[in-house]
């Protein structure tokens, strides 16, 4: 529809055509996010639940902790503990990734000053992250710690109901749902800005234009090629923050992130933080072969289409 023919109408049938050119990106996006939640869930979380095992643990034999919590819980109160809150944070973030992922760089760009963005072309993405991370930690600290208590506990019980009983009111409550905000709150961060510039960086090297679409060995590259720094820069992080959020949680609840690292650090070495990274690197590729070609068609429909850096 031409600017014109816009013009011409009253201004209840502007508000209204305008309304639903805002919504139908909005409402698709998240359509789209929802079905790659759906496919991606079960296999996703076979993936988070044995790092999150592993990082625990420190048990790097995935083939014996599949055995142990089989032949303790079996499949579902065994390999899938957790996934009940593992599916309602996924679904719930499906609603609001999307379209933030989508609209928020465009939104960054328009407002920064040219000659920023020409020092600093990035910087839309970068902050594009941080406020994806910070809105997104504070909404789902609390699913976070009680999926990673359910993934790490040795018995299968409720956990709501145990750390209600074991937390003394609404007040210890509301605090232990919120533990490990500040570590999450830096993940997020750290993880959130390095993937959507490696996407970025990797998926553009590979378009011959701004338009064109991505082949499928082209998304396998993509994915390969955001993996890596991911498990590099993020997994440190991601093993602190399960020390603070898993069951047996005591020795790290109340350490400051610096006294956590230490700690893990010394007890563990480097290795403490890359306990897990096999898993994460292959929840992060299976991931990002479904994210990859979704962000990049939504980018192309709705988006901001971005010059190759």
């Amino acid at each position: 529809m031409e600017i014109s023919d816009v013009n011409n109408m009253s201004e209840t049938t502007q508000w209204i055509y305008k309304s639903k050119e805002i919504l139908k990106p909005v409402f698709e996006t998240q359509l789209v996010g929802m079905s790659r939640a759906v496919i991606g869930l079960p296999m996703d979380h076979i993936f988070d639940r044995f790092k999150t095992l592993i990082q625990a643990s420190q048990n790097n034999s995935f083939r014996q902790l599949f055995l142990e919590i089989y032949k303790k819980n079996g499949i579902f109160r065994g390999i899938f503990a957790g996934f009940s809150s593992q599916v309602t944070i996924q679904i719930f973030k499906q609603y609001y990734r999307w379209p933030m992922m989508i609209f928020i760089p465009k939104f960054y760009k328009e407002q920064l000053p040219q000659i920023t963005m020409d020092i600093a072309p990035t910087l839309h993405k970068a902050l594009t992250g941080v406020t994806i991370a910070l809105f997104e930690s504070f909404i789902t600290c609390p699913f976070e710690r009680v999926k990673c208590q359910l993934m790490t506990q040795t018995e299968s019980k409720s956990v709501l109901k145990y750390m209600w009983q074991h937390d003394g009111g609404l007040k210890g409550f509301t605090r232990d749902l919120f533990t490990g905000m500040e570590i999450m709150m830096l993940k997020q961060v750290v993880s959130w800005t390095n993937y959507l510039y490696w996407d970025h960086k990797v998926r553009y090297y590979f378009k011959q234009n701004v338009q064109s679409q991505l082949k499928f060995e082209q998304i396998l590259f993509c994915s390969v090629l955001t993996a890596i720094p991911n498990i590099l820069i993020v997994q440190p992080f991601d093993a602190v923050k399960t020390q603070f959020q898993m069951e047996s949680n005591h020795e790290y609840k109340n350490l400051s992130i610096w006294n956590a690292f230490k700690k893990v650090y010394i007890e563990k070495g480097i290795n403490g933080f890359y306990a897990g990274w096999q898993m994460r690197f292959y929840q992060f590729l299976f991931q990002a072969l479904l994210t990859t070609p979704v962000m990049d068609y939504l980018e192309r429909q709705y988006g901001l289409p971005l010059e190759t850096l």
